[in-house]
């Protein structure tokens, strides 16, 4: 196997970082990423079950290849966190999806593409480069708190909202109780908080890319989620917040 030098890989994250950067600035001020409730149905489209599980599937089966490969212990540890959350969104996920709103192609090729480049940047650091870390310190704690609360508020917040129709039910309802009595997002929310952590066990630049990345990608897309309620329906409590509980 040829090695790629580490500088190589701390590239990449920089260049995603910087992507970060034009993602957030296009999806805040001008942009709604046209999927689920804003999907166009003129566009090109498959199943959201098997668009799903394909666009999501390289960031769990990249990482698992490196699994078996390099020389860090604390790396491996890294990665079967990693796959821990993509377990979950390649192999669960999809099969509890109700909507029959087909995914745009584009959209599909676009997230082949990140999963793609952060599976290969997460699952290379953490094979090579992650240094080993003898004993654990106050960071690994918090940093694991942070992301197993964050992967518990993703799960229940996520399993409300598809409670929310029966099968074959279709339309759009007012999420209620639990978080969603102060933020419309907490899906969103907890999965900020889960790779904030994350990247603070890591303490390495792909994992800190990567957390920026994801807060620039759905941060502004929970705003959107949230203007959109609030004009869809005049009773939505004006109380909520978008994603961060009272505050924003």
């Amino acid at each position: 196997m040829i090695q790629l030098e580490e500088e190589t890989i701390l590239t990449m994250a920089w260049l995603m970082i910087a992507s970060a950067i034009v993602v957030f600035a296009a999806l805040r001020f001008g942009l709604t990423a046209g999927y689920g409730r804003y999907t166009n149905t003129a566009r090109l489209g498959i199943s959201p079950r098997l668009a799903w599980f394909i666009q999501e599937a390289p960031s769990f089966f990249i990482p698992f290849y490196y699994l078996f490969n390099g020389t860090s212990n604390s790396g491996h540890y890294l990665t079967r966190v990693f796959l821990l959350h993509y377990f979950n969104r390649v192999f669960i996920f999809p099969l509890k999806i109700r909507s029959t709103t087909v995914s745009p192609l584009y959209i599909m090729l676009s997230a082949i593409f990140f999963c793609c480049y952060n599976g290969f940047m997460q699952g290379y650091w953490n094979a090579f480069y992650q240094p080993e870390e003898g004993a654990l310190t106050a960071r690994h704690y918090i940093g694991s708190l942070l992301f197993f609360y964050g992967m518990y508020i993703n799960h229940k917040a996520d399993r409300i909202l598809f409670n929310l129709r029966a099968p074959g039910e279709t339309g759009y309802k007012i999420p209620e109780g639990w978080l969603y009595e102060h933020i419309s997002c907490p899906n969103y929310f907890g999965e900020i908080v889960e790779w904030t952590g994350y990247a603070i066990m890591a303490w390495n630049l792909p994992a800190l890319a990567f957390a920026i990345f994801t807060a620039s990608n759905i941060g502004p897309r929970a705003i959107s989620h949230h203007a959109w309620y609030k004009e869809k329906f005049p009773e939505y409590p004006p109380h909520r917040k978008a994603l961060i509980p009272f505050l924003l």
